[in-house]
């Protein structure tokens, strides 16, 4: 089974679903955009978010399906803000001042990006037992498309 298909049946919603070179939501579709392969600095620095903020532990394990609830979490969240502040965020207006160093945290803490942070623990945290199952999956599907593509690093080994 392609990659899309089982996360078309992980989420289960009316998104559509793509590959792409990073993990993107867009509204106005709505779709969302994976990867297989992200830098590992903004893993780590998201890991460190969600650990913080949340309490939550981002590993290899967990952080494919994590990602796709994150997008997912942006979908479920888009009334609780405005057309104006979803442009705002998106072109990252907030963010022309904030120091190399500190950018990927305070994108992380945009309010947009924070819903759908929240959204994605809270589902995660309610859902543990079945999300350690979609986990596997993922985990075999990721293992299909390194061998695939011989490829040597993908999510799996990147955090």
């Amino acid at each position: 089974m392609g990659m899309e298909k089982i996360i078309k049946k992980f989420i289960d919603n009316d998104c559509q679903v793509c590959y792409a070179n990073a993990f993107t939501y867009f509204p106005d579709v709505p779709l969302i955009t994976y990867t297989c392969e992200e830098p590992i600095e903004c893993n780590r620095e998201w890991k460190e978010f969600l650990k913080k903020e949340f309490n939550f532990n981002l590993t290899k394990d967990n952080l494919f399906a994590m990602s796709i609830l994150h997008e997912l979490g942006h979908h479920y969240t888009i009334e609780l803000f405005s057309d104006e502040e979803w442009e705002e965020e998106a072109t990252e207006k907030k963010l022309e001042d904030v120091p190399e160093e500190e950018y990927l945290q305070a994108y992380f803490r945009l309010p947009i990006e924070y819903a759908a942070s929240k959204w994605a623990v809270e589902i995660y945290n309610l859902n543990e037992k079945i999300m350690q199952n979609w986990n596997y999956r993922f985990y075999c599907a990721l293992r299909h498309y390194e061998k695939k593509h011989k490829v040597r690093n993908s999510l799996l080994t990147k955090l």
